[in-house]
């Protein structure tokens, strides 16, 4: 049986499940470069003339008047690219996708989930609207239908329920917290609110964010005043950072120990609010048995949806992914195999083509080149892992600086490390845990290690990283190793293969177009033997 689940909220998504198996899980953004795009055109295109038993799809508020118009949407645009299926389901649960997408992926078979997000379903008890949730835990195991602990909704009227408890809260999640401030601070994403936050400092004349931090995320109306007239109030926007960070942090731990105190360490984490990877690595002080869901934004519910329904309907236990290599295949293509025959290099002067091994890339990268590395599928999820990435010697105290002339981002943006498993615990602290192979966590840098890696160690000494085996991407850990027998560093600085406010790179035709773009020295192709040098 093979079942198509489908995302229709911002960062739309398609997911393939046969057989427990994920064969593909792509964004539209990538295909139609339109950063979050929440259209599926440009995805039923790549699927044009496919058949499926099960296509199920989901949003973040699927009221009665959206259901009707996404239906027809669907159906309209799957007939449009003759896509056909047996069966067509809608599924409501907002919060429930997020949990199967975390759960079905983390190795336990039993856990607890929770989910922090800006907003998902309109909840109704006795016929009254409480709002749409923004927090949630859920009970979930094999061979058991899931159990609601609790739902907090925003601009809700609270209840008790038997099954769990409706808060009534003027609220402010904490997910929603960083959307909020991020568009009045003048930021283009949430991360912005994380970078600069490492910038400021716990001043005390600041007020909290939250009326209570063990309480359940009333917003504090005097932070508010206070935010919105900071140029008189001389606080400066590192320090509301800052506290934006932390407090949104404060109250996330409080939940996470209420379960751990109720229910036991295996805690599963999703929703957008933990894409916060400074957030993530006080949790993991708390618990290092906590599983952080990689695509935990709105784009990963598409893969919980499918997975859940082959579990479901065709009795087939979801199989734990491997990596996150899951775009569509290029390797082989026409469009990939074009641009190493003439005339398409004779016509295009901006760049040449040249032979290239893993062993050059690494003396350019000693030399201070910047180096983007396409190969394979490309990475499901918010992070470059390898096979769309731009690469940078981490030793460089002027890193940053460089590749910010590339991507084109804020001048405190912290860049990620990626560095060889073996050697990841004499470089960083892990607080327990063995690899974080999807960059879920900024972790500490060892004390003797920081002036070694300045390239990639922000100002806190904090570096967010990738623990990479050789067996997880061949190809990008002997561009690591090289390097690291030229410098005696294992650790590369790794970024997403892309400019400030567009997705990454997916197809050649995307990275031809990035290269006459941007200051990029190369770009290699290690299926090829290849790489592409700026003219």
């Amino acid at each position: 049986m093979k079942v198509l689940g489908i995302n229709l909220s911002h960062n739309a998504s398609f997911s393939i499940v046969e057989k427990g198996n994920l064969l593909l899980s792509i964004e539209q953004e990538r295909v139609s470069r339109i950063k979050k795009d929440n259209q599926i055109d440009k995805l039923c295109e790549k699927l044009k003339g496919s058949h499926f038993e099960i296509i199920g799809y989901t949003s973040f508020d699927m009221t009665d008047e959206r259901l009707e118009s996404d239906t027809n949407y669907i159906k309209h645009t799957l007939k449009k690219y003759n896509i056909s299926f047996n069966k067509l389901i809608p599924y409501d649960e907002h919060h429930l996708t997020h949990c199967y997408s975390s759960f079905y992926n983390s190795g336990f078979e039993e856990a607890i989930c929770l989910i922090v997000d800006n907003g998902g379903t309109s909840f109704t008890f006795d016929g009254n609207k409480y709002g749409q949730e923004v927090i949630s835990i859920y009970k979930l195991s094999y061979n058991h239908e899931p159990i609601l602990i609790y739902k907090l909704c925003k601009n809700s009227w609270g209840k008790s329920m038997s099954s769990g408890k409706f808060y009534s809260e003027n609220c402010l999640s904490p997910a929603g917290a960083f959307e909020t401030y991020k568009d009045a601070l003048g930021f283009r994403e949430p991360g912005s609110i994380m970078g600069l936050s490492c910038y400021g400092k716990d001043n005390k004349k600041l007020p909290s964010l939250y009326e209570n931090l063990d309480g359940f995320c009333k917003p504090n109306s005097f932070f508010n005043e206070m935010f919105l007239c900071r140029e008189f109030t001389r606080f400066s926007n590192e320090d509301f950072c800052f506290r934006i960070q932390q407090d949104t942090t404060k109250v996330v731990k409080n939940y996470i120990s209420w379960i751990m105190k109720n229910f036991g360490n295996n805690i599963c984490l999703s929703g957008g609010f933990f894409q916060n990877s400074i957030a993530n690595y006080e949790f993991l002080k708390l618990n290092n048995n906590i599983f952080v869901d990689p695509v935990c934004h709105d784009g990963g519910t598409s893969i919980g949806l499918a997975q859940h329904l082959d579990y479901t309907l065709g009795n087939n236990k979801p199989a734990k992914y491997k990596n996150l290599y899951q775009g569509p295949p290029y390797l082989n293509q026409e469009e990939e195999l074009n641009i190493f025959k003439p005339p398409a290099i004779d016509i295009n002067q901006n760049y040449k083509v040249i032979e290239c091994d893993s062993k050059q890339v690494a003396k350019l990268l000693a030399l201070n080149k910047c180096v983007g590395i396409y190969q394979g599928r490309s990475e499901m999820g918010p992070r470059a892992l390898g096979n769309r990435s731009i690469l940078f010697n981490p030793c460089d105290p002027n890193a940053k600086e460089k590749v910010n002339l590339v991507k084109n981002r804020e001048w405190f943006r912290p860049y990620a490390g990626t560095v060889l498993y073996e050697h990841t615990k004499d470089w960083f602290n892990l607080e327990g845990k063995d690899e974080t192979p999807y960059m879920s966590y900024v972790v500490k840098v060892k004390e003797d290690k920081i002036n070694k890696i300045p390239g990639v160690c922000h100002i806190d000494n904090s570096c967010r990283i990738q623990t990479l085996k050789r067996e997880q991407n061949v190809n990008f850990y002997s561009v690591i190793e090289e390097f690291y027998n030229m410098t005696k560093i294992p650790v590369i600085l790794n970024t997403s293969l892309n400019t400030a406010g567009m997705p990454l790179v997916e197809s050649i035709e995307d990275l031809l177009n990035m290269m006459l773009k941007s200051n990029i020295d190369i770009i290699y192709l290690p299926e090829y033997g290849k790489a592409l040098e700026s003219a």
